[in-house]
């Protein structure tokens, strides 16, 4: 699933997710480079939170002192991240 996620105070970036058993697995696109790709373990995500920006749903949370948001951008991804991370 693809939506905007933000990193602390970092711009807004284009990213592409998905859980892979205990794993939150990012991979950002760049064209005709390598995509960056990250592997936060759900085990290390703290600080859990649901709120709105601007009418449209967002989920914050802590992963080892970085706070990561992810804006809902498409249909059903926050839905699916707060399915993922609350089981």
């Amino acid at each position: 699933m693809n939506t905007y996620m933000k990193r602390n105070d970092e711009q807004c970036c284009y990213v592409s997710l998905f859980f892979d058993g205990e794993k939150l697995v990012l991979s950002q696109p760049k064209g005709f480079l390598p995509d960056t790709k990250y592997a936060l373990s759900l085990a290390d995500i703290s600080h859990l939170r649901f709120d709105e920006h601007f009418g449209a749903q967002r989920i914050g949370f802590v992963y080892k002192n970085d706070y990561y948001q992810f804006y809902a951008c498409g249909l059903s991804v926050i839905d699916y991240m707060k399915e993922q991370l609350t089981a």
